[in-house]
């Protein structure tokens, strides 16, 4: 998929930094990358690194509801006719195996 056809990609990072803002400091980083989904259609992964303290069984749910939301606030991938995916991290997990698309 060849999203820069597609979408605006500075409004897409722009999003993005807002939603960090408002969600920071359960969230420590949003990456993200265009790709087409199983099905085929355009899509958006998004990769959120969260604080060692947000994943705590309580908070984990309800921080997740929140990445969402502020991210499908702040950037709107359907606007752009993608679909959204969230895959998540914790600092510490990185800090024992790093993996570079998350940096």
């Amino acid at each position: 998929m060849n999203a820069s056809g597609r979408v605006n990609e500075a409004q897409i990072a722009a999003g993005v930094e807002r939603a960090l803002a408002t969600l920071a400091p359960d969230v420590v980083r949003i990456r993200y990358s265009f790709a087409d989904d199983w099905a085929g259609d355009p899509s958006i992964f998004f990769r959120i690194v969260l604080s060692d303290d947000a994943s705590r069984k309580a908070r984990l749910g309800e921080t997740a509801e929140r990445v969402e939301g502020a991210i499908s606030k702040e950037v709107d991938p359907e606007e752009f006719g993608l679909h959204s995916y969230f895959n998540y991290r914790l600092v510490s997990e990185l800090a024992e195996v790093p993996e570079p698309s998350w940096a």
